[in-house]
């Protein structure tokens, strides 16, 4: 299901080089997007920061950036 990212946090670990997203979910609920490379960190971090609406797919660990998910089940 959509819930829409209500807030953020990036975090990077040094040893070992790991990074992660923690995200707050719609409705209180919490994910964490783990196991990424530096790169993907930097780039979802663009789009945590610069997209106004960002949704995340709790089942499927999918992140999208728009009004709303068209097409899918429902959204919470």
């Amino acid at each position: 299901m959509w819930k829409k990212v209500e807030n953020y946090s990036l975090k990077f670990h040094n040893k070992p080089r790991r990074a992660a997203i923690h995200l707050k979910l719609a409705g209180g609920q919490d994910a964490v997007m783990d196991h990424l490379s530096v790169e993907e960190l930097s780039s979802l971090g663009i789009i945590l920061r610069e997209e106004s609406q960002v949704w995340y797919h709790t089942m499927r660990g999918d992140l999208t950036a728009h009004s709303a998910p068209e097409h899918e089940e429902d959204v919470d």
